[in-house]
């Protein structure tokens, strides 16, 4: 049959396509789309950098929806039941509907109706963080420093909340996602720069530093800070994708003995199953994005919504496109 998907085909050029979509095979299920999350690659990809292929090409990878269809030797999911996707390849999410093996779908919690729910469920960045918790080390009582308080480090501060971490604080630029991130479990938070950031990172290192730093800014300062506030022995855990060269004294890293981890999905040779625990802890409220998704729009305005996130306006933090 035929449905709508969202292309980019050149520089800042989204175009939606009618292109044609296939039964789901064996081990796959068809899912209706309703809502897809803008990732910042999305945004990349937008501006032309950090692509995989040229142009044009298709994108998403955050989608939530309903299962349409199932096909054989599929047992575990029926029509109707609702669900999010992780990356599947090729990354066609962003569509009216999508086929997908079933290891990269998991279900949603409660039942979700309107765009609006949906849009708030968005769980592949949520599966991406189990992931970084599962593969960094992180033990119970570790103090931890989450470096940028956007979205994906918002979420890291819901789920170390959560994690029976020690200490857990956040430094970013931003007023606004400092004080969400002290309401979802914070003790402390600084603008990056003041006096007052200041005066905590040097207590924190004349105390030993941290257990942990997690890097969520993707700015020279921030890996910087990240280096600076980690304990001898410490782990780095680089949860940035950094799209520009860095410049960093490296002598520390090999005499303090740190520990240095890229967190991305590649780190995690069973990042596929991540989905079912990312699923129960959906199902538990660990995850919640009401005050993070600050922008819904119809696919057909993807241009501006790609606008928006890039340049962050408008007080963005996370953009989802709907299809309902």
């Amino acid at each position: 049959m035929k449905m709508d998907a969202v292309y980019l085909i050149g520089e800042r050029k989204p175009e939606i396509r009618q292109v044609e979509i296939s039964d789901p095979q064996p081990g796959e299920v068809q899912i209706e789309i309703v809502a897809c999350g803008v990732c910042a690659w999305d945004t990349y990809l937008f501006k032309g950098i950090s692509l995989l292929q040229p142009f044009p090409f298709s994108i998403g990878h955050e989608a939530v929806g309903r299962i349409a269809k199932v096909g054989s030797n599929v047992k575990n999911f029926s029509p109707g039941d609702c669900v999010f996707c992780i990356d599947g390849h090729p990354q066609t999410q962003m569509a009216q509907y999508t086929n997908i093996s079933t290891d990269c779908v998991g279900f949603l919690p409660g039942k979700p109706e309107k765009p609006a729910e949906f849009a708030r469920l968005i769980a592949e960045p949520c599966v991406c963080v189990i992931s970084s918790m599962t593969n960094s080390g992180l033990r119970p009582g570790d103090n931890v420093a989450v470096i940028g308080t956007g979205y994906m480090g918002l979420l890291n501060v819901q789920a170390l909340h959560h994690a029976c971490v020690g200490k857990l604080i956040g430094f970013d630029i931003v007023e606004k996602k400092l004080a969400l991130a002290k309401k979802y479990g914070a003790d402390a938070c600084y603008i990056y720069g003041s006096a007052e950031a200041e005066k905590a990172a040097k207590d924190i290192i004349a105390s030993g530093g941290f257990d942990m730093t997690i890097e969520c800014s993707s700015t020279q300062e921030g890996l910087q800070l990240a280096s600076d506030l980690v304990r001898d022995g410490g782990t780095i855990n680089n949860f940035a994708w950094h799209r520009a060269e860095r410049t960093i004294d490296t002598s520390p890293w090999h005499l303090r003995g740190l520990k240095i981890l890229n967190t991305g999905p590649a780190i995690d040779r069973h990042f596929r199953d991540n989905v079912i625990p990312t699923s129960r802890l959906l199902s538990r409220g660990i995850f919640n994005q009401e005050d993070l998704v600050t922008h819904i729009m119809d696919y057909h305005d993807i241009q501006k919504m790609l606008v928006i996130a890039e340049s962050k306006t408008e007080g963005y933090i996370k953009g989802v496109i709907t299809f309902k």
